[in-house]
């Protein structure tokens, strides 16, 4: 199983985009949230975000080192 979080950048030009986390397993079980990392450690906002849809024990057995993390 997979956990992807990515920016939807559905209302940027309003101000009123954000993150989206889903699991590629099951498309139902994705939120989104319209908070940003804001120059803060990307990886940990992914974790919390992470931490928050699917709870401590899917953060734990996440592979972190193998996680593809793009700052833009």
């Amino acid at each position: 199983m997979k956990i992807v979080v990515y920016h939807g950048y559905y209302g940027c030009d309003t101000d009123c985009c954000g993150h989206v986390i889903k699991r590629d397993d099951n498309a139902l079980q994705s939120r989104f949230t319209f908070s940003h990392p804001y120059g803060g450690d990307h990886r940990e906002f992914a974790r919390n975000l992470v931490r928050e849809q699917f709870g401590d024990q899917h953060v734990a057995d996440l592979d972190w080192d193998n996680c593809h993390i793009f700052e833009d």
